[in-house]
């Protein structure tokens, strides 16, 4: 039985829309006429490489995998989110919406061209040309603007990592409410760890400020706590829908972990920190043994622990922009070997007591077996591996959260919901 693989991507505004709102609705027609069986698996939310000048607001792109019996079958469902797209999106300024789809037979068998296009729409630069060329060579179809060059990357997403989110909506045309932080706060705790990044003291970071209709966002590692969340929160604050989206949001699937200084990529290099300074705003300089340069923006809130590097070698990870040579924008920071050592006595040689100075040069005591002899003593590096990582209200949406390191790859182990739709 063939399935149908279709991305969508630039559907949302300056003043308002949202992609995600768009897939919605047209799950929502699916739920309606009874097609929503035909959705197989989760719906897929896509975000993409976060330095690139020209990404939409959210820079994510949609993609969903449906059961079809034939190609004409296929169409009607691309024609069908043809109409709604048409109906709801505006057409201002940069958006250029567009639509990319393929009937594949096998979805084990997904073209590693298409894959391969998809990673580097997350880590690199991609025109409407490689888009176009990759479409004719793995028989994908491209329907409209520049967002067929998301939605084409979103149809390639085949997760080696993944989380969740719940995506709750509010009508456009009313007053957005302002979610309680207490609200957050005791879900938060009480869906830990399997829910990130839900507030940051005071400052609820589930609810965006735009005009756009999502009322709030729960992300996390499974599909359950962030329903069981994010539905409270939901009938609380008047949503009039919601839907649980599988993404790689959170996954680091951005980052390059190359030392090549390229502009709109994410990359990292490793070096010893000989100067941190201040300039007047409060960001932090950077210079690296190596040449490389590094900005840390105030906002991180990463200053105190840059003052404490100097002399530590580290592997610093972030964003390139053109024309500023060899500098980079911090995401995050790993202290590899930090600068200070440690003085100790040596055990005894006899047998392996504590070590005690006499107060004459070089002459130690055991303190076990009265052994005295004249000893050198024990330099050792403290070897700390730490991160530096901003505070939560700066993380971007590819960035991954402390609290993920050891839940990698649980989502694609988690059974799908029989409610991800309301």
């Amino acid at each position: 039985m063939p399935y149908l693989i279709m991305g969508i991507d630039d559907m949302d505004a300056e003043d308002g829309g949202c992609t995600t709102y768009v897939m919605y609705s047209f799950i929502k027609y699916l739920v309606n006429d009874g097609l929503v069986n035909d959705v197989i698996g989760l719906p897929r939310l896509t975000r993409l490489n976060p330095y690139v000048p020209f990404k939409t607001r959210g820079n994510a792109s949609l993609s969903i995998i449906l059961r079809v019996d034939s190609e004409d079958a296929a169409r009607d469902y691309v024609e069908l989110m043809q109409v709604i797209a048409d109906q709801m999106v505006r057409r201002t300024g940069k958006t250029s919406p567009g639509i990319a789809y393929i009937v594949v037979d096998d979805l084990e068998k997904m073209p590693d061209r298409l894959t391969w296009f998809y990673g580097k729409s997350v880590r690199d630069v991609v025109n409407m040309d490689l888009a176009q060329r990759v479409s004719e060579k793995v028989g994908a179809k491209l329907i409209g603007g520049r967002g067929t060059i998301g939605a084409l990357a979103s149809i390639g997403f085949v997760p080696r990592d993944a989380t969740y989110e719940f995506i709750a909506y509010r009508n456009e045309d009313s007053e957005r409410p302002t979610i309680d932080a207490q609200d957050v706060t005791t879900w938060d705790t009480a869906t830990k760890p399997f829910t990130f990044l839900n507030i940051d003291g005071t400052h609820v970071l589930i609810e965006p400020h735009g005009p756009d209709p999502v009322l709030f966002g729960v992300r996390g590692d499974s599909p359950y706590h962030v329903i069981s969340m994010g539905n409270y929160l939901a009938n609380k604050y008047g949503a009039i829908g919601w839907i649980v989206y599988l993404t790689n949001q959170g996954t680091d699937e951005h980052r390059t972990h190359s030392g090549r200084y390229i502009p709109y990529r994410n990359v990292d290099v490793i070096g010893i920190i000989v100067s941190v300074s201040f300039d007047e705003y409060g960001h932090a300089h950077i210079k690296l043994g190596n040449g490389m340069r590094a900005i840390a923006y105030r906002h991180l809130g990463i200053s105190k622990e840059l003052s404490n590097c100097v002399g530590c070698l580290v592997d610093i990870w972030g964003g390139v922009k053109p024309g500023e040579e060899n500098t980079i924008y911090v995401e995050g920071i790993r202290v590899l070997h930090d600068r200070e050592i440690e003085i100790t006595n040596p055990r005894c040689p006899r047998c392996g007591g504590p070590m005690e100075s006499l107060g004459r040069v070089g002459i130690l005591r055991c303190k076990r077996c009265g052994f005295k002899d004249k000893l050198p003593r024990v330099i050792s590096a403290r070897n700390r591996w730490f991160l530096i990582n901003p505070r939560e209200s700066e993380y971007r949406h590819l960035m991954k959260p402390i609290e993920r390191v050891g839940l990698e790859g649980l989502a694609l182990y988690i059974p799908k919901p029989l409610l991800w739709v309301y």
